[in-house]
């Protein structure tokens, strides 16, 4: 089986653990346990439509790095892959499971999401939502812009270590999100106020030159003043 899916012998563990392969029989006599099948099928999905990475780019990591690093089980990371929430990559020239990467980034928002909203993870972390949730609800789909426009200081959040991963992350209490509210709009919050179309939205800021939110000349995204944006409606 390893051989047929391009495996080492700790993603096969983890495979068969996470319930994605699954040997026909458990037999410890049995040489050959494992349907052949199962795994050409399993590769075929995830070679599908694979971009290909470079080797050399360190911005992207193995499914099985990414699983022990996140927290998260082989089984989210491919979920979130075929739901086009994650994108997946091939290492070029390589072939089999070893070869397909998901980039850090994006593990790291999906951890965020999923673990969060398990039961047993969310009584343990405090505040009301995981900033990386709150960001992709109001339209800022970059985790990392809005992460950094809570670190220059722009909208407040509180900075707690994750219980599964022990990695740093930002919730958001109730008065957290009122307070980004009260300062700053989107395009997925103006559409919301005002009915109009995201284009609208967009041409009437352009022609009162309502720039995107900036500081220190640090850009954090689509996000914009309120009371600039509010002005250019009127």
């Amino acid at each position: 089986m390893r051989d047929a899916i391009g495996a080492t012998r700790q993603e096969l563990a983890a495979l068969e653990k996470d319930g994605l392969l699954a040997p026909r029989v458990r037999a410890s006599k049995v040489k050959n346990p494992w349907r052949l099948s199962d795994g050409l099928e399993l590769m075929s999905d995830l070679e599908e439509g694979a971009r290909p990475v470079s080797a050399e780019d360190g911005n992207w990591e193995t499914l099985l790095l990414a699983r022990n690093r996140s927290g998260l089980c082989l089984g989210d990371l491919l979920k979130a892959i075929r739901e086009g929430a994650l994108t997946k990559g091939q290492q070029a020239g390589a072939k089999g499971f070893h070869s397909i990467v998901v980039r850090k980034r994006d593990v790291d928002a999906l951890a965020a999401v999923v673990l969060s909203a398990r039961p047993d993870v969310g009584r343990m972390l405090p505040g009301f939502v995981s900033a990386a949730s709150f960001g992709r609800s109001v339209g800022l789909r970059d985790h990392g812009d809005f992460t950094a426009l809570i670190e220059a200081g722009q909208t407040p959040a509180l900075r707690v270590l994750h219980p599964k991963t022990n990695r740093p992350q930002y919730r958001m209490t109730q008065a957290d999100i009122e307070a980004f509210h009260r300062r700053f709009v989107t395009m997925t919050t103006l559409a919301a106020q005002t009915g109009m179309h995201r284009n609208s939205l967009g041409a009437k800021l352009a022609a009162a030159r309502v720039a995107r939110f900036s500081h220190d000349g640090q850009e954090f995204g689509p996000v914009y003043l309120r009371r600039e944006a509010e002005i250019a409606l009127r």
